[in-house]
């Protein structure tokens, strides 16, 4: 697979992601019930999920829009994920050790872990667009 092809993925992973977790933010807003158990500055964890889906989306775009493939925009799509990964994991160990989770859960599974996945893939893609970049260069 050629390294826009993965990007594209990437970029489609990072729409779902962002509209799962802007629709888990309208949920806990419009329901009164939490869509996600924890929030920071008053806000659920999930819209900081849909911020940190959104700058992946942003920047595998540009990353596709610019003829010639830039490693440093790709590197930062890692770093971002990475930071999801960290995020999604913090939140999923919290949901799955709390004894009275009130996160919606989807098919038995908390959101969380969902993300958790979705970061993964991401970091995954964007590290094997890095390598067959590098190995196109030589």
């Amino acid at each position: 697979m050629k390294k826009k092809g993965l990007l594209e993925i990437i970029l489609v992973l990072a729409v779902i992601g962002t509209l799962f977790s802007g629709y888990l933010t309208y949920y806990t807003f419009a329901n009164n019930k939490p869509g996600c158990d924890l929030y920071f500055f008053g806000l659920p964890s999930c819209f900081f999920g849909a911020l940190i889906y959104a700058a992946v989306f942003i920047l595998s775009l540009a990353v596709i829009a610019d003829r010639h493939y830039r490693s440093k925009k790709t590197i930062a799509i890692s770093i971002i994920s990475a930071v999801g990964i960290a995020f999604a994991s913090f939140l999923t160990l919290y949901v799955l050790s709390a004894k009275n989770c009130t996160s919606l859960e989807i098919l038995g599974i908390p959101p969380c872990v969902y993300g958790l996945v979705m970061y993964l893939a991401i970091l995954l893609l964007a590290a094997a667009s890095f390598v067959l970049a590098a190995k196109h260069k030589n």
